[in-house]
């Protein structure tokens, strides 16, 4: 019998590894948590395995507008722009060219396309839909919490508000997509920070009203390695320390160790168990791209691929 409050290791990581296994994987999250860093480095792992794997930014200001680029024998990264889904989308539903450049520069149309509520968000969901059916794997990397709640949203209310059409049919299947556990998967990202593990469970509010038959898995991203024991850490909480600012090196990093912790409690308390992916280390050369192998690498150690 299992103590109080225990769970399942191994049916845990096969629920992880599961979800990178989906033909779609969204990895979301608050602002700044480097859902960049760890959507790429799952990108990467699963095209090392030699699977045909998309890894999707949306309108990366960094990047070319509709930009495709190929990383590696399996590595694909396109910079999914609204402008040019909206043109394509537009293409494939009249189906005849001359037609579609007419559509196109009609300036009511033009107008919509812009400013109709929830156009935007639509059109870039619907261009990764879309592409799904072109790869094992669709990684995408989504932006922040609030706008992109705001896409999946837009699906939903595509969905609803119409009864018939071709934004209605399109609608209600990318959201039969995004719902269906088998085909979708739902990564959310924090750090081991209260703000974004408190703002991880209000997305995942959010989200179980969505998609309420396709739970998320989450992470942790630069968690700090536990040099402390359970027993040090309830003995010394952070709201018992008289001084909050570490003096030394070993007392900072005991100090970290014990404040992530007891801010994952926001998580355990409520049931919920995560894959970690740990700190690392900066330095001036650090770029991206080794912080994606470094992230790739703890993939491949952990197993969870």
């Amino acid at each position: 019998m299992k103590a109080k409050g225990s769970y399942d290791l191994v049916k845990f990581l096969n629920t992880i590894k599961s979800s990178l296994r989906k033909n779609l994987i969204f990895v979301t999250g608050k602002g700044g948590v480097g859902k960049t860093a760890v959507s790429q480095a799952i990108a990467l792992s699963l095209a090392q395995e030699g699977k045909r794997t998309l890894w999707v930014s949306f309108e990366d200001p960094t990047r070319p507008p509709g930009e495709w680029i190929q990383k590696g024998a399996h590595l694909w990264h396109f910079n999914c722009d609204a402008g040019q889904s909206f043109e394509e989308y537009a293409g494939m539903k009249v189906g005849i060219p001359a037609l579609t450049r007419v559509f196109l520069h009609n300036k009511v149309i033009r107008y919509l396309a812009k400013a109709a509520p929830g156009i935007h968000e639509l059109v870039l969901l619907g261009k990764v839909w879309h592409e799904r059916k072109n790869y094992d794997h669709v990684v995408v990397d989504m932006p922040s919490t609030g706008y992109g709640l705001a896409m999946f949203q837009s699906t939903q209310n595509f969905a609803h508000l119409f009864k018939t059409g071709p934004l209605y049919r399109d609608a209600s299947d990318m959201l039969s997509t995004f719902k269906d556990p088998e085909q979708t998967a739902l990564l959310i990202v924090a750090l081991p920070e209260e703000m974004p593990l408190r703002e991880s469970l209000e997305l995942n509010n959010y989200l179980h009203e969505l998609f309420p038959d396709n739970p998320p898995s989450f992470w942790v991203n630069r968690k700090f390695p536990r040099v402390t024991t359970q027993e040090q850490e309830e003995a010394s909480p952070p709201d018992s320390w008289a001084e909050p600012f570490a003096q030394t090196v070993s007392e900072y990093i005991q100090k970290r160790s014990i404040l992530e912790s007891y801010n994952l409690r926001l998580w355990s308390e409520r049931g919920i168990h995560s894959s970690e992916l740990y700190l690392i280390p900066f330095s001036s050369a650090q770029t991206l791209e080794s912080v994606v192998l470094g992230l790739t690498r703890q993939l491949e150690e952990k197993r969870l691929l």
